[in-house]
């Protein structure tokens, strides 16, 4: 099994996919979780809900020798969820059928995960290009560069705890080779990784331009959420 630790000089992002929620305990997570979790309509949804919120859980706990059960949480800037006792920064996404997970010991992180779905992406592209982003964008297809743009730029948002209340026609991306991308915007510059898994958009990103952050990715199964 990969080494599931968190070092001082790296983000990890953790991927899981839906059907895993059977293996977390929904008694883990706080009431207010619970409550979201009930508060869903659909399976799916409530699938993701638990598998994202038990892991968030498990993980921290891993990194902080602490019972998943008795984490704490407050809410941070810009109501950015956040450890209450620990300077560890997490943030979590889902969508279709992923779950992903960031975590960095150095400094803020975000993440956002995206699955292509029924809808009408040039349309939408116009709606969160800025003016200066990359021309690599224009060879992509339409719902290849909305995913790619929209993305990175969530990851960026969410990073800052603003999430969609920032607009992303605010930010304007560069692509760095290596699946690197930089962002940038009037509040600053955000740097990360954008990769793509079975047709699924993950971006992750950082304050500041590039420097010796690593990104390291890995997939948990079933033999993994075993061991946590």
């Amino acid at each position: 099994m990969e080494d599931i630790s968190l070092a001082g000089d790296e983000v990890l992002v953790i991927l899981a996919r839906r059907h895993l929620a059977g293996n977390m305990r929904l008694q883990r997570l706080s009431p207010e979780e619970i409550a979201r979790y009930h508060a869903y309509v659909l399976e799916a949804d409530r699938q993701r809900h638990l598998l994202a919120h038990g892991l968030k859980r498990q993980l921290l706990a891993r990194f902080t020798d602490a019972a998943p059960e008795t984490l704490q949480f407050r809410t941070g800037h810009a109501g950015k969820p956040a450890l209450s006792c620990e300077e560890i920064h997490f943030n979590l996404s889902h969508s279709g059928d992923w779950v992903a997970l960031a975590f960095s010991a150095g400094h803020a992180v975000g993440i956002d995960v995206e699955q292509a779905r029924n809808l009408e992406y040039q349309n939408l592209l116009t709606l969160i290009a800025h003016p200066q982003d990359d021309p690599l964008f224009a060879h992509e297809s339409p719902v290849q560069a909305f995913l790619s743009n929209w993305s990175m730029k969530e990851a960026v948002t969410k990073c800052l705890g603003l999430g969609l209340s920032m607009p992303f026609t605010s930010l304007w991306l560069n692509h760095g080779g290596n699946a690197d991308f930089t962002c940038t915007g009037k509040d600053g510059t955000w740097h990360g990784k954008h990769f793509i898994r079975d047709d699924t958009h993950i971006a992750v990103a950082v304050p500041g331009i590039r420097g010796d952050t690593r990104f390291r990715m890995m997939e948990i199964g079933q033999a993994c959420l075993r061991r946590l």
